[in-house]
C-alpha cells in the first residue's frame, strides 16, 4: 500500500509542477497547477489506487508481460475517464502513465535479478509510451471529429468599449450571414437611458432569428474592429472577455437564448480576459434587463 501512495503522490506532483514551471516560463503562473494538483490528486487517489490494485490481481500469475499488461491495464483505464471528464482525460492518461512508471521503478529496485529487470523495463517504458501515444492519437481524433465549435465572427465598431449581447432566434430579426464555417454576428452600438451620463451608456447589441444551436461548444470565435470603410482590424485575445450564455421566456413561452462578451481596448491583459471588467457586468445587466422586456412585449 505505501508503494502505490507514493505512486499516486509522485504522480500528482509531477503532472502539476509541469503545469506550474510551464507558468513560471511563461510569465503566467496562476491557479491552474493548483486547479491540476487537485483534480490529480482525486483522481490517483481515489481512482488510481483502486485500479492499480485490480491490474496486480490480473497481472499476479504473469511473469515476462507483467509489466506490459499491467501497463496496459494502468493507461486503459487512465484514458477511459475521457468518457466522463472529457478534454480533461488527457491529464488522467498521463497521471496513470507516471503512477505506473513510477510503481514499477520502486518495485524493480527491490528486485535481486537486476540486469534482466531492466532489459524488461526498458522494453515495457517503450511499449507502453508507445501503445499510450497511439491511444491519445486515436481519442484525439475521435475528439476533433465530435467536437462542437462556437465558429463566430464578431464584427464590432472602431474603438468601442463595454458589454454585447447577442440574442438568438429573436422573430423578425434577420439570420446571420456565413462566411465559410462561420456565422457573422454584426455588432451595432446603441445607448441605453437608463444610463444615460455614464461612461457605460453605449452598449453592443445583436439580435438575430438564427437559434443558438452550438451551446457548450469550445470557443471558436473571432473578433474584428470594423471602421466606417468595412476595413477590419484583428483585436487580440487578451481584450476580449467571453461571458456567459443564457436563456428566457419570452410572453409567448418562446425561449429566447443569449450570450455575452467584454470587449476593450485600452485595458487588454491576461487579467480581463480571465474576467472581464466589474463596470462592463453592471451596464449587462441593465442591458439585459431592457431587452428581455422588450423582445418580450414584442414575442
Amino acid at each position: 500500500m505505501g508503494r502505490k501512495l507514493k505512486s499516486a503522490l509522485f504522480s500528482t506532483l509531477m503532472l502539476s509542477g509541469f503545469f506550474f514551471l510551464s507558468g513560471v516560463i511563461e510569465g503566467s503562473v496562476g491557479g491552474f497547477s493548483i486547479v491540476v494538483l487537485f483534480f490529480a490528486a482525486v483522481g490517483n487517489f481515489l481512482y488510481g489506487i483502486p485500479v492499480s490494485f485490480l491490474s496486480d490481481i490480473l497481472t499476479r500469475k504473469l511473469m515476462k508481460l507483467r509489466f506490459i499488461v499491467a501497463g496496459f491495464i494502468h493507461i486503459l483505464f487512465g484514458f477511459l475517464t475521457a468518457f466522463v471528464i472529457e478534454g480533461l482525460g488527457v491529464f488522467a492518461g498521463i497521471c496513470s502513465l507516471l503512477f505506473f512508471l513510477f510503481e514499477e521503478l520502486q518495485r524493480k529496485n527491490r528486485s535481486q535479478h537486476k540486469v534482466k529487470r531492466k532489459t524488461i523495463f526498458i522494453n515495457g517504458i517503450i511499449t507502453i509510451s508507445l501503445f499510450s501515444l497511439g491511444i491519445y492519437g486515436l481519442w484525439h481524433s475521435m475528439g476533433t471529429n465530435s467536437e462542437k465549435e462556437t465558429n463566430q465572427i464578431y464584427l464590432i465598431p472602431s474603438g468601442y468599449e463595454g458589454s454585447i449581447v447577442v440574442y438568438y432566434d429573436v422573430s423578425k430579426e434577420p439570420p446571420l450571414k456565413k462566411e465559410g464555417k462561420f456565422s457573422v454576428i454584426p455588432v451595432k452600438v446603441e445607448k441605453l437611458e437608463a444610463l444615460a451620463d455614464t461612461d457605460i451608456e453605449q452598449y453592443g447589441i445583436t439580435l438575430t432569428s438564427t437559434p443558438m444551436n452550438d451551446e457548450g461548444a469550445t470557443i471558436n470565435d473571432k473578433y474584428y474592429y470594423v471602421d466606417e470603410t468595412g476595413k477590419r482590424t484583428e483585436i487580440d485575445q487578451y481584450c476580449t472577455s467571453y461571458g456567459s450564455n443564457g436563456s428566457f421566456s419570452a410572453d409567448d413561452e418562446k425561449e429566447i437564448q443569449y450570450r455575452t462578451l467584454q470587449i476593450t481596448k485600452t485595458n487588454c491583459s491576461e487579467q480581463f480576459y480571465l474576467n472581464g471588467k466589474d463596470i462592463y457586468y453592471t451596464q449587462m445587466d441593465e442591458v439585459h434587463d431592457y431587452w428581455r422586456n422588450k423582445i418580450s412585449e414584442e414575442n
